[in-house]
C-alpha cells in the first residue's frame, strides 16, 4: 500500500470519511502520473462511478483534512483571462496536511469575512435609508433652531398668540 492510500484506509476506518469519498479520492490518485495530477471533476467522476457533485463534496472534504492540495490554474483565452485546470498534490506527510489544512481554512476565513462585509455594508445603507424616511429611535427630530418639532410647534403658537393681544 502507497502511504496515500493507508491515509485514505485509516481516514475510512475511523469514519472521518465515507467511503464515496475514499473511492473519489482513489480514484484522484490513479491519475497520477509523471507530469502531475490535473484530472477533470468529470474525469474522476467517471473512474470512480459517482456524480460530479459528488466528487466535489469529497475534494473539499480533502482539502479540509489536508490531505489534497489544490492549485487553481489561470489562462489567457482571447485576450481574457478564465480558469484552466486544477493541479492537485497528494500531502502525505502530517506537517504538509497541516500546512495544507491551515490554508483551506484561512481563505474560508476570509471567504466568509467579505461576505459578512458585504452583508454589514448593505444592512447599514438599508437602515440609512430608512432613517432618512422615519426617525430611527422614535425621537422628534430637531428644526434647524435646534427644537423639536413639537417645541417649535409651542413656539409658533406663543408668538402667535402674543401679537394678538
Amino acid at each position: 500500500m502507497t502511504s496515500f492510500a493507508s491515509t485514505l484506509w485509516t481516514l475510512t476506518q475511523s469514519h472521518t470519511i465515507t467511503a464515496k469519498t475514499h473511492l473519489v479520492l482513489q480514484a484522484l490518485a490513479s491519475f497520477q502520473g509523471c507530469r502531475g495530477l490535473f484530472p477533470s471533476h468529470e474525469s474522476i467522476a467517471a473512474r470512480a462511478g459517482c456524480s460530479v457533485r459528488s466528487v466535489i463534496r469529497a475534494l473539499e472534504t480533502a482539502y479540509r483534512l489536508g490531505i489534497v492540495e489544490r492549485t487553481r490554474q489561470r489562462q489567457r483565452v482571447s485576450g481574457r483571462l478564465v480558469n484552466g485546470v486544477n493541479r492537485y498534490r497528494l500531502l502525505v506527510k502530517p506537517l504538509e496536511q497541516a500546512r495544507a489544512a491551515a490554508a483551506h481554512y484561512t481563505q474560508q476565513l476570509k471567504d466568509a469575512l467579505a461576505r459578512r462585509k458585504q452583508r454589514l455594508f448593505l444592512s447599514d445603507k438599508m437602515a440609512a435609508e430608512s432613517d432618512s424616511q422615519s426617525n430611527l429611535f422614535n425621537a422628534e427630530p430637531l428644526s434647524a433652531a435646534g427644537m423639536s418639532k413639537h417645541d417649535l410647534i409651542s413656539w409658533c403658537e406663543s408668538v402667535g398668540n402674543r401679537g394678538r393681544t
